[in-house]
């Protein structure tokens, strides 16, 4: 729960009227252990901490500005508990927390328009609709890390003021830094639409992997809470121009008890953009995810999730033929 933490701009120095900043996040720490086993030979990695990225600082603030006007922005962090800078691992802590989710926005009757960092349009079908919470080895997760991750920067994003009731319409455009070239460049959309129980994300993306060869990536997640239990489903599609094209869906189950969340959730990926530890072009790849979640108090919850991971892995995710996942973790949110 948001929490305003103190006035930080006199707006009008007759009236005093202020501006607020508000300050939330979370803190995450657990177990987390990891088998890849390629050839018959099978590494196994421990630590203690927040591997998954569990933990942020955010400060925000809004005002409304007039005219219709309402202007907003936020700086946020993803701190590391296991090693006190945005890096996981047992390295120094000289180094300052990831940045992530950090823009300013503004909106009005023309709609919003919101520049920096934050979650892409392929990153958000993947949030809405993964019931393991981006925590396991789904493989339709490949289409968003392939624009280089959940959260991008030097993005400008412009959302459609509201043409028709739980309609969503944006588009958004990423510049690559790339100097004397387009390479990074991307251009995103994206509709979402929710009516009751049900809701429904589409994202098509199409990002320059190179000087001259186009990547596009399509995105479609679907849910619906039945109340007893919540259904999830999301395919996507990733295409190299003139080269290859990866197909991978997922399909999940949460289910609500008392204090606990099960969900558990199947995946597969088939297309020559996965990749094996020798690099050699890979043809399907199989995963299942579980997770157990139990609230302690409405901020307070503990998560044990357990993946698997058959066949080739692509780039994305993890190195191996066979990997096997555990992690159990306390979750803290403010």
């Amino acid at each position: 729960m948001k929490k305003t933490l103190v006035a930080i701009a006199a707006l009008a120095a007759v009236t005093g009227a202020m501006a607020q900043v508000t300050i939330s996040g979370g803190l995450a720490f657990g177990y987390d252990s990891q088998s890849n086993s390629t050839g018959g030979a099978t590494v196994t990695t421990k630590q203690f901490g927040d591997p998954r990225g569990n933990s942020a600082l955010n400060f925000g603030v809004a005002e409304d500005i007039g005219g219709g006007l309402k202007a907003e922005g936020q700086i946020g962090f993803l701190p590391r508990l296991d090693s006190g800078n945005g890096t996981s691992g047992s390295g120094t802590a000289a180094a300052a927390p990831a940045g992530y989710q950090s823009f300013l926005a503004l909106s009005g009757d023309f709609g919003r328009l919101q520049g920096g960092t934050f979650a892409d349009s392929q990153a958000l079908v993947q949030f809405n609709h993964d019931v393991v919470n981006a925590w396991g080895f789904n493989p339709t997760n490949g289409a968003a890390a392939a624009l280089g991750g959940f959260f991008l920067s030097n993005q400008l994003k412009y959302t459609l003021p509201t043409l028709a009731n739980g309609l969503t319409l944006s588009t958004t455009k990423g510049l690559g830094e790339t100097a004397g070239s387009r390479v990074g460049e991307s251009t995103s959309f994206a509709a979402g639409y929710t009516q009751g129980g049900f809701s429904i994300d589409v994202a098509y993306t199409t990002l320059a992997a190179s000087v001259a060869i186009d990547t596009t990536i399509t995105a479609v997640g679907a849910s619906y809470d039945f109340g007893m239990a919540k259904l999830s489903g999301i395919m996507t599609q990733h295409a190299v121009e003139n080269a290859t094209t990866t197909t991978a869906s997922n399909i999940g189950v949460a289910i609500p008890v008392g204090a606990f969340t099960l969900a558990v959730q199947s995946g597969s990926a088939d297309g020559g953009n996965l990749v094996n530890t020798t690099g050699s072009t890979a043809v399907t790849q199989t995963s299942v995810d579980w997770r157990v979640s139990y609230a302690l108090s409405k901020r307070t919850t503990i998560h044990g999730v357990y993946s698997t991971l058959d066949g080739n892995n692509n780039t994305t995710s993890v190195n191996g033929d066979s990997v096997r996942r555990s992690q159990l973790f306390v979750q803290h949110s403010f």
